[in-house]
């Protein structure tokens, strides 16, 4: 997935993200609300290259982003 400003992603919610066209995969991270275990989002890149590596959990809508590196 490619954004102009990586930046941006802090203000992203749940409801910004196509989540049927984003790529996903099932990761061993609990998450901190529910306890069910998050999907890993497809890497997001911007337009300087900087990339950011993505978590989210569809029971209580919760995305976190974290720089990859």
């Amino acid at each position: 997935m490619r954004i102009e400003h990586s930046g941006d992603l802090i203000f992203w919610t749940y409801y910004m993200v196509d989540w049927k066209k984003t790529s996903q995969t099932p990761s061993e991270m609990k998450c901190l609300q529910c306890g069910d275990l998050m999907n890993r989002v497809e890497p997001v890149t911007d337009n300087k290259g900087v990339s950011y590596d993505g978590l989210v959990c569809h029971k209580c809508k919760r995305v976190l982003w974290a720089k990859a590196g």
